[in-house]
């Protein structure tokens, strides 16, 4: 099992490469961030941006460079001024906020802090879970997503054992979105495919 995770691992970091060079090159003119579910890891390597507005709902981190500064709250009602910031950013953080409603106000929240916006999430219909690591679990009713199908069926369950309190709480606190449902929630903005083997892999919304 720990082959295939690390396998995974790769292929993530071969996509996350690919996807800053686009990204430092499309928004290098962006000097203010704020990015909404995020952590400081993210922004390792991006020399672009003068200062980092982190908004996530855990406790501070400790030891923050002085260009990225910490702030505790909900990005779907994150109190930040109307066009704040030259970028608001998410990234795999839209699929873990709630309801289809939930969604929409976050996305409405970055539309109206940034200047400019990016907000990326795993496509539902790859056939990979990139949560839980199992194929087409996600596409189970959730009567039928067990932490039977999660213990035996996903590599998360493999690695982890999870409970089923444990398995119940991943499942319950994430929603993927369809490419479609995407572009509803971001009018205006461009779509921009990730494809792994040619199959949609993940969507951003960007303009």
């Amino acid at each position: 099992m720990s082959i295939v995770h690390n396998i995974y691992r790769v292929i993530g970091g071969h996509f996350r490469r690919k996807r800053q060079q686009w990204f430092k090159s499309e928004y290098q003119q962006c000097h203010s961030v704020v990015d909404v579910g995020g952590t400081a890891e993210m922004w390792n390597g991006v020399d672009f941006a003068e200062h980092i507005t982190l908004l996530n709902v855990g406790v501070p981190p400790k030891h923050l460079p002085p260009t990225i500064s910490y702030v505790q709250g909900d990005g779907r009602n994150t109190g930040l001024p109307d066009a704040g910031f030259d970028l608001a950013f998410s990234n795999s953080a839209i699929e873990h906020v709630g309801s289809f409603e939930d969604q929409r106000r976050f996305a409405n929240e970055l539309l109206r802090i940034g200047r400019r916006v990016y907000c990326q999430t795993p496509n539902k219909w790859f056939p990979i879970e990139p949560h839980f690591l199992g194929v087409g679990v996600h596409w189970l009713p959730r009567k039928w997503f067990t932490n039977f199908v999660d213990r035996y069926f996903t590599l998360h369950g493999w690695r982890y054992k999870p409970d089923a309190a444990t398995s119940a709480a991943l499942i319950d606190s994430i929603r993927l979105l369809t490419r479609a449902e995407l572009q509803q929630l971001f009018p205006g903005c461009k779509i921009k495919t990730e494809r792994w083997l040619g199959l949609p892999k993940s969507f951003m919304a960007w303009k």
